[in-house]
């Protein structure tokens, strides 16, 4: 362990946090970002932080009502392990919760990374957020409806890109079935991210598996539609027999399908920002 990471550990230790010590990363959990019981967020460090060093910020899914951030977990720790910080935020649920209100609970962790992971003289670094079921669709609103981050006080410009696996971009849905109780009457206008998707927004890469039984393709291929429409950047990646859970597998895979997607579309982003 490094003197940096041992002070840090130390730091960690006094403050409750806990410390996991690995080759390449360490782990801070449970930083509170707001002042609500469920505003903590866990953040993935790799062992060496440049000034350019992205973030990924990335939401568990579970259908609005169940998950945890600890269901990130190995996409943090893999992530980490190449180099990137990966945060993973909590939200309210149902029944403590309706749409919107884990979309403002995610518009305010991102707006605790922008605020505080920064590098000193460069400004905030560039800032990737995706997730994967609902954790998709909360973060495709924060990235294409402007609303969210305005209100968080974050520059809707602060987003580099968006990656999304297997969400419901188009809302009203839980788990594949509608929940009117998590998504109110009169609340619809606002529940497609195809909406609001205009020419300043961030690229985006959306993946889905061919045998996805709880969202169904036009989720994707409307919010693609949307974003060449804009003349944004789009890629989608399909994957074959693959079914709702499985993306996520791969995306926790340093050699899987859907990790070398989302390598690929991070890398171009970064590569164009320059």
């Amino acid at each position: 362990m490094t003197l940096k990471h041992y002070i840090l550990a130390c730091f960690l230790a006094l403050t409750g946090f806990a410390y996991a010590e690995d080759a390449r990363h360490s782990v801070q959990n449970d930083i509170r970002f707001g002042e609500l019981p469920q505003h903590m967020l866990d953040i993935y460090l790799p062992d060496t932080v440049e000034p350019e060093t992205p973030v990924l910020v990335f939401f568990y899914g579970g259908g609005f009502s169940h998950g945890d951030k600890a269901q990130i977990r190995r996409v943090g720790k893999t992530f980490a392990d190449s180099g990137i910080i990966v945060v993973a935020p909590s939200y309210r649920l149902y029944p403590d919760a309706a749409f919107p209100d884990f979309v403002n609970d995610a518009a305010l962790a991102v707006s605790h990374v922008w605020q505080n992971l920064r590098d000193e003289g460069a400004g905030p670094r560039p800032i990737f957020i995706g997730g994967w079921s609902a954790g998709a669709y909360i973060s495709a609103l924060i990235a294409y409806d402007g609303r969210y981050l305005e209100a968080a006080g974050v520059p809707a410009s602060t987003i580099a890109g968006f990656i999304g696996l297997a969400g419901p971009y188009e809302g009203g849905l839980c788990s594949g079935e509608t929940c009117p109780h998590i998504f109110p009457k009169g609340t619809e206008p606002d529940w497609p991210t195809a909406n609001f998707v205009d020419a300043t927004d961030p690229p985006m890469l959306l993946v889905r598996g061919t045998h996805d039984l709880f969202v169904d393709r036009g989720n994707l291929e409307d919010l693609a539609a949307s974003g060449d429409a804009a003349d944004i950047a789009v890629t989608t990646l399909v994957v074959k027999d693959a079914f709702h859970d499985d993306v996520l597998s791969e995306m926790e895979q340093p050699d899987g399908l859907v990790r070398d997607a989302v390598d690929a579309f991070m890398e171009s982003v970064l590569a164009g920002r320059k």
